[in-house]
């Protein structure tokens, strides 16, 4: 599987809610076998564990990884993604290689149900 690394957080990340009450960022467990790259969208696996969004019909993308992981086999790691209320640039979001730009729209009308929505880069 091969995701494109296209920058830092300050370049995706438009403004996120920070605070006690709500925060947008969450921590998570990053499930085996992934490698995860800052800014690239994801889903959680049966387990609750953030994995690379695919696009699968009943996939759903539940945020954005923060940083950069990678697990083998059988381990997990641990990680942060933005889980709500953000505002990102669309054009700076990073997803699995290959996969259709509906798909794309697709995980980007599921973010926007966790109140993460899209502006437009500078």
């Amino acid at each position: 599987m091969t995701v494109e690394k296209k920058g830092v957080t300050s370049d995706w990340l438009a403004v996120e809610l920070d605070g006690n009450h709500h925060p947008s960022r969450e921590n998570a467990v990053v499930a085996a076998s992934q490698t995860l790259t800052d800014g690239l969208v994801v889903s959680l696996n049966a387990n609750g564990q953030v994995q690379v969004y695919g696009g699968a019909t009943d996939e759903v993308a539940a945020g954005i990884f923060v940083g950069e992981a990678a697990t083998g086999v059988g381990e997990t790691a641990k990680g942060v993604i933005v889980a709500r209320n953000a505002k990102v640039v669309a054009e700076k979001l990073t997803f699995k290689s290959g996969l259709a730009g509906a798909k794309q729209t697709a995980a980007l009308a599921d973010l926007a149900k966790l109140h993460i929505t899209t502006v437009r880069s500078a």
